[in-house]
Parts: structure tokens; sequence; C-alpha cells
């Protein structure tokens, strides 16, 4: 991902920023993709499944990148969100830090123990804070109309890894994910913030740390272009 902030820009293709990903990911070995790459720029990123990638990258849009690679048969499962400009508007970083610090919030909360849904109403309530002070809504119930996902799934030899109850508890060994969102279809605003976590004894460890998610690291890596 650190390539694709390297060569993102407007006038790019959704495909060409596919591409940029997948030959990255090829050349450096991996059995190929988890799934089928996500780049959906604009209004595009608001839809949980968008697969054409067949639009244009715009100025001042974010384009959502829901990826992953396969290595040695077990899948990742990353999303980033970026500025195709290189720069957040003030709106935009709005709606970010709010779907950022939920990610950190949950990630800071799993650990043995803790259920899938219980992060998942941890993630709901971060995000409803924000929301309401945005005014975007009034009550943390109303919620769903921006967010209409969970924020975890387990992770391995499948994406969509052994399912087991929402109120199972977390074991050490176990990889989930960690993936809040925001849908903002009236304003063409479409975030996710998606981290790959390894539940240890007492915690979990951050596996996709490396991959820069603050405003200020994405925009300095996109200054390197």
């Amino acid at each position: 991902l650190n390539h694709v902030l390297k060569t993102l820009k407007p006038g790019m293709m959704e495909y060409q920023v596919q591409a940029e990903f997948e030959y990255k990911v090829k050349s450096l070995g991996a059995d190929g993709m988890a799934f089928p790459t996500i780049a959906g720029s604009g209004i595009n990123g608001t839809m949980l499944h968008y697969e054409t990638n067949h639009d244009v990258c715009k100025e001042n849009t974010l384009i959502l990148l829901d990826l992953g690679a396969r290595v040695k048969g077990y899948n990742a499962d990353i999303t980033r969100t970026y500025p195709v400009s290189g720069k957040f508007t003030e709106r935009q970083k709005q709606f970010y830090n709010i779907v950022l610090e939920a990610n950190q919030t949950v990630a800071a909360q799993a650990r043995p123990g803790v259920t899938l849904k219980e992060l998942n109403d941890i993630c709901k309530s971060v995000l409803a804070k924000g929301l309401i002070e945005l005014g975007l809504i009034e009550k943390e119930e109303e919620v769903g109309r921006y967010y209409m996902h969970g924020v975890s799934h387990h992770l391995g030899i499948d994406v969509h890894d052994v399912t087991v109850p929402e109120k199972a508890k977390l074991e050490p060994g176990m990889i989930i994910t960690d993936e809040p969102g925001l849908y903002i279809d009236e304003e063409e605003i479409g975030i996710r913030a998606e981290d790959d976590l390894l539940i240890t004894e007492d915690g979990c460890v951050v596996l996709s740390k490396d991959i820069v998610r603050t405003v200020e690291d994405i925009e300095a890596k996109m200054k390197e272009r």
C-alpha cells in the first residue's frame, strides 16, 4: 500500500490503482489476492462490496481500498482510505478521524474473553458519538444509517474464517479483523479503516500496524509521489 500511496493521483482509473497494488503483491512473491480487490473512489466507496473498479479517481475525492494478499495459504484483509489529491478536505478529515478512533478503541479492547458482539457495540458507540457531535444523528441507535456492517470477523485459511457465534469469547491465537466504517452517501464519502488483530494472552497485536493510517502520516507519504 505504500507503493499505492506513491502512485495515486487524480485522473487514474480505479482499476489502475488496483493494478499497482496487485503488481506489487505478486512481485513480492505472494500466492495472489485473498479476494477480489475493492477500489471504490468517491461515492463508490460507500458501496460495501463494490468490485467494478472502472471509474475515474477524481480530484478531492477519497478512494477506499479493501484488499489483501494470500501467502502460503493464509489471507490478509486490510482496508485503507486515501485522499486522491494527496490531502484530506476538512470534512473528510472529520469523518476519517471518527473511524480511526473507533478502529483504535476496538484494538485496545480486543483480548481473550471478549466477544465480537461486544467489540461491535464498542465500535458503534464511538462512531455514534462522533456523528452526534457533527449533527448527522441525534441518538446512538441511529448510527446504522451510516454504519451497516459488523466490526469484525475471523480470518485465516479463508477471508471469513471458521464461523463462530458472535457471543463466543475470543481466545489466544485467534486472528480477527478490526474494520469500522462510515458511509455518507449524501456527501459521497466512504471511509473504512481495517486492520488484522492477533489475539494474545492479555490483549492483541495489530499485524498491519506498519501500514500508515493517520491523516498526517498518509498525507506525508503522499508528498513523496
